[in-house]
């Protein structure tokens, strides 16, 4: 998780317009990894009989609440103040292993997206 932040980062700081490249590919990774568990939840649920049920909405906004921000607080300590160590580990990689990076990254990505949307709609059916 530590190479992909650190790809992120230094995808985030070629944006011009990105004055806060290292915390918001902390906020990225954060969100994509509280997707990931969701999606694992979504495959339990699924797959076996064991759901979790909640009396409310709020229930549902108070665990997502805690789970994100125990997330989040865990990044920051764990990749974004140790960003300086991850660019001097990482700052020197080859060409080769750049271009894999890249494509690591954006494979993560897109099959975390696609996998919670083709499981969610699944799970959660829209019933408009």
């Amino acid at each position: 998780m530590r190479y992909l932040y650190y790809k992120l980062w230094q995808n985030f700081k070629r944006v011009k317009t990105n004055d806060m490249p290292a915390t918001n590919a902390m906020i990225f990774i954060s969100m994509i990894q509280f997707l990931n568990v969701g999606l694992i939840y979504i495959f339990i649920a699924y797959y076996s009989s064991l759901e979790l049920e909640f009396a409310s909405k709020s229930d549902i906004y108070i665990l997502s609440i805690i789970f994100g921000g125990t997330v989040y607080t865990i990044n920051y300590f764990y990749l974004y103040k140790n960003r300086r160590r991850l660019y001097e580990k990482y700052t020197n990689e080859s060409k080769r292993r750049k271009i894999t990076g890249n494509v690591l990254l954006i494979l993560y990505v897109l099959v975390s997206f696609v996998l919670v949307l083709y499981f969610g709609s699944k799970f959660f059916p829209y019933n408009g």
